[in-house]
């Protein structure tokens, strides 16, 4: 334990977290409060009738109401671009985010209001949600509790580690029981500031604690890159999933264009 606390406030001495580190997304500029972020991610459908208008948005804000706590809010919408198109609004996202005033973590504790319908938009939500937690599942609330910290390296790099669980019930097809769903949401992201651009490399995954159903688990690996503007940071990002590399399956692309406003204190 004393071995732990001097390894954190050796961290703490490297750099202080002046500001809360953002809640919920994690594809915005980093480490910035006050922001109100536009995600629109498109999956790679297996369906040959779905068209790139497939995929998911999703609609962030977070508020500062002082140095250690932060406000965060999402809403998840979901799109099956087809001759019969559909769409679907996804379980919006509520939460706090609680910082440290010496050390660079921040606690974010949220949960997610069930909305979601059934429709084949459900598919493309489900396939564009990475990064977060389940924003495009049959669920009752699913409260969650993640931890953040962020590791300076050197004077442009910087690490940003998050993990958490999430908890859901959800009813057994076919009977008249729950299920109970645990999930161990979890993201590294290696950043970059250069002079004009914030370059980031992300692993991220949802794993499945309490079932061995085919979706029990998600895995992916990220490149983003953004305009590091003073008010607007849009930006790109590209990526893959991983779970081919411990199950069958095939690799599935992800792409999408982010843009995320900063706002005055």
């Amino acid at each position: 334990m004393r071995d732990l606390f001097v390894l954190l406030t050796a961290i703490a001495g490297m750099s202080l977290l002046a500001v809360p580190a953002q809640g919920q997304t994690i594809w915005s500029r980093p480490y910035q409060p006050n922001q109100i972020a536009l995600e629109a991610i498109v999956p790679d459908l297996p369906a040959d009738d779905a068209s790139v208008a497939s995929g998911a948005a999703f609609l962030t804000a977070t508020r500062s109401l002082n140095d250690n706590v932060e406000l965060a809010a999402e809403l998840p919408v979901a799109r099956y671009a087809t001759d019969d198109a559909s769409t679907a609004v996804g379980n919006p996202y509520v939460g706090f985010g609680l910082s440290s005033s010496s050390l660079p973590i921040l606690l974010e504790l949220g949960l997610r209001i069930p909305a979601t319908p059934t429709n084949e938009a459900l598919q493309a939500g489900r396939r564009a949600d990475m990064g977060r937690t389940a924003a495009f599942r049959d669920e009752s609330v699913a409260p969650s509790v993640l931890l953040n910290g962020r590791l300076p390296l050197g004077r442009r790099a910087s690490l940003r580690l998050r993990s958490g669980l999430t908890y859901a019930s959800a009813e057994r097809t076919g009977t008249d029981g729950t299920e109970n769903r645990w999930r161990l949401p979890y993201s590294a992201q290696l950043w970059w500031n250069g002079e004009r651009f914030m370059t980031g490399l992300s692993i991220a995954g949802r794993p499945r604690l309490s079932s061995s159903s085919p979706d029990r688990t998600t895995h992916r690996a990220v490149v983003s890159v953004m305009l590091d503007g003073a008010r607007v940071q849009p930006g790109l990002l590209v990526g893959t999933g991983l779970d081919p590399l411990v199950q069958d399956g095939r690799f599935a692309a992800v792409a999408g264009l982010t843009v995320s406003l900063s706002y005055g204190r």
